[in-house]
């Protein structure tokens, strides 16, 4: 009985300990947000191009650069989860010549690198807003982020909202679905075409289904992906009021965890 004890409380320090040695940096409010890059455009054509893709941090370095400046001018709308502000990822993404850049910071690392979501257009949102999960990943304590930004789309009345997610990951599902919940009660406000992608973190059953539910409630609808053999699906594009004329699952590309994601869309 002492001996489990013990055991016990040595396990507990150990793993207070580890938490104050990974303990990560959570940016205020008004430190969040970071701009770069420069567009010409102030509205997206009618028909455009969307390319949704988690970099896993760009570890794989250059042969990710090699990736990401191939498919970056074939696209109008890029959105990108575990980006980072760092020595390396900026300089690759300034050499993309007439877009403009958007990070919403989750957290920052010791030596100051941050790492969120990316929105990058040839178009100039007219809005950019960022929402901070109500849940914290466990031990490091951190959020996820959602960065929704608003464009002009020619020949239309309405403007496009786009919303971008990392999704909480090693919680429990109603924590995860919180934060679903917290980016569809945003976008409720909105009257015109949505776009809501990026890494869900939809590991199970449960969480797929919600995420039909919730955002059903929109109208919106899940876009589907030949050849998907993922086995699992956590990263997704939902709509509404735009018509998919394509859509590609990135199968060959190996230079992240995660298989980048493309959609052409026109207005309906």
């Amino acid at each position: 009985m002492i001996k489990g004890l013990i055991l016990a409380l040595a396990l507990s320090i150990s793993s207070f300990a580890f938490a104050e040695e990974v303990q990560k940096e959570i940016p205020a409010d008004k430190d969040v947000h970071t701009q770069f890059g420069q567009c010409q455009h102030e509205f997206l054509p009618s028909n455009f191009d969307l390319f949704v893709w988690n970099i896993k941090k760009a570890e794989a370095k250059d042969r990710w650069a090699r990736d990401f400046e191939y498919f970056v001018p074939k696209n109008d709308l890029i959105l990108i989860q575990e980006g980072m502000i760092d020595s390396y990822v900026p300089n690759v993404i300034l050499r993309q010549k007439n877009f403009c850049w958007d990070f919403a910071t989750s957290f920052l690392e010791k030596d100051g690198d941050q790492t969120g979501v990316m929105n990058g257009s040839y178009a100039r949102p007219s809005m950019v807003h960022f929402l901070r999960s109500p849940g914290r990943e466990p031990v490091i304590k951190t959020p996820k982020m959602v960065l929704v930004s608003e464009y002009a789309i020619a020949n239309s009345p309405f403007t496009l909202w786009v919303a971008n997610i990392h999704g909480l990951n090693f919680v429990a599902n109603k924590h995860n679905r919180e934060q679903i919940e917290q980016v569809a009660a945003f976008l409720k406000k909105h009257e015109g075409p949505l776009i809501f992608a990026g890494d869900f973190n939809s590991w199970n059953g449960e969480r797929l289904a919600y995420l039909d539910e919730i955002l059903g409630k929109l109208k919106m609808k899940k876009l589907p992906f030949a050849n998907d053999n993922r086995r699992f699906k956590l990263d997704h594009i939902y709509v509404r009021g735009l018509e998919a004329t394509s859509t590609t699952l990135h199968n060959n590309i190996e230079t992240s965890d995660h298989k980048p994601l493309s959609a052409s869309f026109r207005l309906k």
